[in-house]
Formats: C-alpha cells, structure tokens, sequence
C-alpha cells in the first residue's frame, strides 16, 4: 500500500486521539469515514488544471461549465498582461473577447501562512487541513466546510475544537451536535447554550448533566455516558457511519400533546417593530456609488441579487402555525419540517419537556426514536448578542437593519446574502468579510465599491474581477496584484479607463433599467466568449 501524505498521516493521528477522547477509544483509519463525514458539507468543484492537469479544488457550484481553472501556485502574479487595443472597446462583448486568454478561475486557494493544505481551498492561516473548504486560522481539520477550530472533522464551526460532525459556536468536545454554542461535552444534541455534559437534549440553556433533557447527578451521567459512547463507538467499528440527531427522528411520527400542553403556557408576545425603509436607504445609497444610479425598491431586484447566493425555505411551527423561514445552512434544511419551532417557543418547551428517570436508564441508540420523540424539537433560528430591526433573518450575532440574509455576523445593513461578517451595505453577496458597498460579491475580504468579483481581497472599485488582491477602480482583471485603472490586467491612462468604465455602466444600466437585473455574472462570463 501507497505511504500516505505527511498531511494524511498526522490527520488521522488527530482523528484517533479526538475518537479517544470523544468515545473512550479508537475507531479506524480516517479515510474509512470520509463519506459520512463530509455528508451535508461543500459544495465543492474539481476540475482539472489547464497548466498542468492536476486536480483543482473550487468552492462553489455556480461556475460555467465552461470555466478554465488553474491551481493558486501556478498563477505568476507578475506576468504581463497581452496588450489590450482600447481603440477596440466598444462595449462588455469587445472587452470580453479580447480578454478570453485572461479569464482562467483559481482553485486551491491558500492564503496567509498557511502550511500543510491538501485538497482544499479557501484556506486563511491555517495549518494541516484535508479535503476541506472555507477553513481559517485552524489547525488538523477534515472533511469539513466553514470552520474556525482545531481537532474538527465533518461540520461547520466557529471557534470550535475537537468535533465530529457538528454545528458549533465556541463549543469544545462535541459529537453529532447541531445548532450548540458556549457548551462542551455535548453528544447527539440540538439548540443549546452555554450546557456542559449533556446527550440527546434539545433547546436547553445552561444545564449540565442531562440525558433527553433530565437532569442527573455527575456520577449517574457519568456511568449512562460510559455506556452510551461505548455503543456509539461499537456501531461507527461496525457501520462507518451513525445517524446525524435530525436523522433520528425523520420518520417517526410526533405525538404533539405534551408539547402542545407545555405551549399552551407559554406568553405570548407583539412581534417587534420593524422599519424596512433603513434598508431600501441603504440598497439605494449603494446602487448609487456602484453604478451611479440610485435604484430603489430592493424587493424589485431580489431574483437578481439572490440568484447566486443562498437562500430560503418555507417552513411552519407545529406548535403554533407561525411561518418559518429555513435557511439554507450547514444541515438546517435537513431538520424534520413536522418537528420546527422557531427560536422562543423552542427555549420554552426545551425547558419543560423531559425524558422520565426510568426511561433514560434504558436510554440506547436503537430506541431513541421512541424515547426521545415527545422532547426532540428543532429551531432554524440562531440568535445571540444585541440584534435590532433584522427582517426575516433567522441567523444573526450582533446585527442591525438586515433583510433576508442568512448567518450574519457582527454586520447591518445587508440583505440578500449568506454570511456577512464585520461589513455593512452588502447586497447578494456570499461569504463576504471586512467590506462595505457592494453587490453580488463572492468569497471575499476587505472590499469596497465592488461588483461581480470573487476571491477578492483588499480592493476597491472592481467589477468582473476574479482573483484580485490590492487592485482598485479596475474591470475584468483575473489572477492579478497590485493595479489601478486596470481592464483585463492592463493599466491604462485614468481619462481612458474612465471613458471605457462609463461605456460598461451605460450598458449594464440599461439592463438593469429593463429587465430589474444584468445578466452577465462573474461566474457565466465564459459563456459570453465566442
């Protein structure tokens, strides 16, 4: 057999001391779980280089068929660029074909000091990552998609550390746990905050010692625990898989009258007040600055701005009927829809909702189904920090004035878009950091003024731009540093770049004007070479 990468090799020795830790001993070689760990993650794109023919690793779907792609070390940022015949620009079709041998996509990107990465892109400052996507300042991370963390194999988390299959925020030591923050010591659990030690508990805030939402003394969850995790650990020896805690209860039927006993309890409260015109201002405001008109009526203009980026479900609360926005998040569309809640009748009936003393003695994997059944309730919303004024936004962390945008972080005035983090003014966007004033913006860092780019880090004013770092007021550049008045990587006199960027803007706005969207996308533009 084939001696293995270094990279391999010390993430399967990271994956042995986590099952250890996890479920009191090993369980086999990490490749021997690579399908169930990477089930629900991505999504992720090969394709070959057209230098080399080595495999290229991309993040997102969304690309052209078309789409040539090169690995991020074999781009050479200072090569000259073709010269570009600007008398010949009549319009995006001229810019488009004289540029076709510059529009190459970039895969297994790492950046920053990063070391040990394979098979992976979009990697920030980490270190020893396999077969993963979206991974930043982290260390020994596998099969997994969007993760801040170290020991994390299968799953999405933030500042998160030794995990299976897991949907974190500042957790440590958890297995099969979905929606958990500020808690450790977690297994095969849903929707808790700030718990210690807890199993098959759902919707629970500062608890410690629970099995099906029951509280233990330390010595008896302790010895139930023993016995669980060594059932769990004997079926991942014998299948490679287990079941994720949605999975559990898909199929079984919900008996609602104890919840709905325990709901009939619950205060209600008026729904917030909104002001939806912070954010039309703003989208106005942006449209302004990108394409020098100042469009409003945001609703007008949503198949455009989300056709690229994540988006929604509808759900209802089988306690009270209310509609549920599900998000398109880590494993969220995947919880049972006969089982959702949103977030406070979730929290209310968590609390008063538990497994008898009897039942969880008998508590094992096989049963769980019709234990757990009357208790195992789910909630698309994730709330935490001070929010204000967030319209249809089931995932927010200390944000205001955003409007159906999924998971944002530390963020206003965004809508349209998935994952949002420190920025503001952002519309259609996925996966944007650190930016402000922009549309339709893709796996980027620290832009401003930006349109239709990707992978894009510290720029301002681009359009049509794909692979760019320190590039501003500049159109059509890929795999390129360091330009300014730029189309197609060539720099050009700024009165000439201005008349061209005024031609380009001419010929988007009216389409937009028209048909309430433009057509062309970063990611469909070889599809307009002919």
């Amino acid at each position: 057999m084939a001696k293995r990468s270094e990279v391999y090799q010390e993430l399967n020795r990271k994956w042995k001391s986590t099952c250890r830790v996890l479920l009191g001993g090993e369980v086999g070689e990490l490749d021997d779980f690579k399908e169930w760990l990477y089930e629900h993650n991505g999504p992720r794109h090969l394709a070959p280089s057209v230098k080399s023919g080595k495999a290229v690793v991309s993040y997102d779907g969304r690309y052209s068929e078309k789409a040539r792609w090169v690995s991020l070390d074999e781009v050479s940022f200072s090569s000259q660029a073709r010269a570009l015949d600007v008398n010949k620009i009549k319009d995006i079709d001229s810019i488009l074909q004289a540029i076709s041998e510059q529009i190459v996509y970039t895969g297994n990107i790492h950046l920053g000091n990063s070391t040990k990465i394979e098979d992976s892109t979009t990697i920030m400052d980490s270190h020893f990552v396999y077969n993963s996507e979206s991974v930043w300042t982290s260390k020994c991370v596998a099969y997994s998609t969007h993760v801040i963390g170290e020991c994390v194999f299968g799953g999405h988390c933030v500042s998160s550390d030794f995990l299976i299959r897991c949907n974190t925020i500042m957790s440590e030591r958890c297995f099969e746990t979905s929606k958990c923050e500020l808690s450790s010591g977690i297994y095969f659990s849903h929707g808790l905050a700030s718990c210690h030690d807890c199993m098959f508990s759902f919707n629970l805030r500062a608890k410690r010692n629970m099995i099906g939402n029951l509280q233990l003394s330390k010595e008896k969850y302790a010895e139930l625990r023993q016995k669980l995790t060594a059932e769990m650990r004997e079926q991942l020896m014998r299948n490679k898989r287990l079941p994720h805690v949605f999975d559990l209860f898909g199929s079984s039927k919900p008996d609602y009258a104890p919840m709905k006993a325990v709901f009939a309890g619950m205060p209600q409260k008026p729904p917030p007040k909104i002001d939806k015109t912070v954010i039309e201002t703003a989208f106005t405001e942006t449209a302004r600055l990108i394409f020098g008109v100042p469009y409003k009526g945001i609703d007008r203009y949503s198949a455009w701005l989300k056709r690229n980026t994540r988006g929604f479900k509808d759900g209802k609360s089988c306690a009270s009927g209310k509609a549920l926005l599900r998000p398109d998040y880590s494993d969220f569309l995947r919880f049972p829809q006969s089982r959702l809640l949103d977030l406070e009748e979730a929290e209310f009936i968590g609390e008063r909702l538990t497994l008898a003393e009897n039942e969880a003695d008998s508590l094992s994997l096989s049963n769980t189904p019709d234990l757990l059944s009357r208790i195992a309730y789910f909630t698309c919303e994730w709330k935490s920090g001070n929010n204000a004024n967030n319209i249809d936004c089931p995932i927010e962390f200390n944000c205001t004035d955003c409007y159906r945008s999924i998971i944002n972080l530390f963020s206003k005035r965004c809508a349209y878009g998935w994952w949002p983090r420190e920025s503001e003014h952002l519309f259609g966007f996925n996966r944007t950091r650190f930016s402000a004033f922009c549309i339709n913006t893709f796996d980027s860092n620290k832009i401003q003024r930006c349109f239709e780019v990707s992978e894009a880090r510290s720029c301002t004013g681009c359009y049509y731009c794909h692979n760019v770092e320190n590039v501003h007021d500049s159109m059509f550049c890929f795999n390129a540093k360091n330009l300014r008045n730029a189309i197609g990587n060539v720099e050009l006199p700024k009165g000439k770049y201005l008349e061209i960027k005024k031609k380009v803007l001419a010929q988007l706005n009216d389409e937009l004007a028209r048909t309430d969207q433009i057509s062309l996308s970063i990611f469909n533009l070889p599809d307009k070479i002919r």
